[in-house]
């Protein structure tokens, strides 16, 4: 392993020093506990609200360095206070592949690509190369991704990660497709024309199909139904 350098001041150790404390503070065990029997799993979870941790984030001003020590901790409240303090204008893209690599449960994953992900200049670019990832929760940040940035995707990076769910979708039946599904359903608000053309690569119900597909067609139908693009026959 090779080793970190991490760049420091008096003045970050005084920050980090605070945020550490304001997070003990703020600490329910009863939060922590729950979510652990929910599988969501930190190396320390101290089951603060996102709510406080955006107070929190509001009394210091973003910035890598700070970001960056927040992050190595590996507590579940630093590593996302680190999201909500990394400025994402100039944020390295070989650091946003660490960093995805590094969100292994659903609710860091979501976090991190709500405060930091979505607000980088080539986030769309970033969620087609995440969505062809080897790991699963990889594949699940370039999805979430997609999703948020849906309407500053082109039509091709659209059909791109469209095909990809749906080649996913019959190949596992992970957690992975409930994402997959709700980033497809969402796509069919972009305009008409997409929601047809997604509702079209969709294959048709089939004996022995994967369970996946079942779902994306279900999250997808129910769009189109809501969005008054196809008649509900229930």
């Amino acid at each position: 392993m090779k080793p970190v350098f991490l760049f420091t001041t008096p003045e970050l150790d005084e920050q980090l020093a605070r945020i550490q404390k304001a997070v003990r503070l703020s600490m329910n065990g009863v939060v922590a506990d729950s979510m652990k029997d929910r599988g969501i799993g930190y190396k320390k979870n101290y089951g603060v609200t996102t709510l406080r941790l955006k107070e929190i984030a509001r009394d210091f001003e973003p910035g890598q360095a700070l970001a960056d020590r927040l992050w190595l901790l590996g507590i579940r409240e630093t590593m996302i206070l680190a999201s909500m303090l990394a400025p994402a204008s100039s944020f390295p893209e070989g650091k946003a592949r660490k960093w995805s690599a590094e969100c292994t449960n659903l609710e860091l994953i979501e976090q991190t690509t709500m405060n930091l992900f979505q607000h980088l200049p080539y986030a769309a670019a970033f969620a087609l190369e995440c969505i062809h990832a080897e790991k699963a929760h990889v594949q699940s940040v370039g999805f979430t991704l997609a999703l948020r940035v849906s309407t500053t995707m082109t039509k091709a990076q659209v059909a791109e990660v469209t095909r990809r769910g749906l080649e996913l979708a019959c190949s596992t039946d992970s957690y992975l497709i409930k994402t997959i599904a709700t980033c497809l359903a969402r796509f069919t608000r972009i305009d008409r024309d997409t929601a047809l053309a997604i509702r079209q690569q969709i294959p048709e119900a089939s004996e022995n199909e994967w369970k996946g597909l079942l779902v994306i067609r279900k999250f997808v139908s129910n769009e189109l139904i809501f969005l008054g693009y196809e008649q509900d026959n229930s």
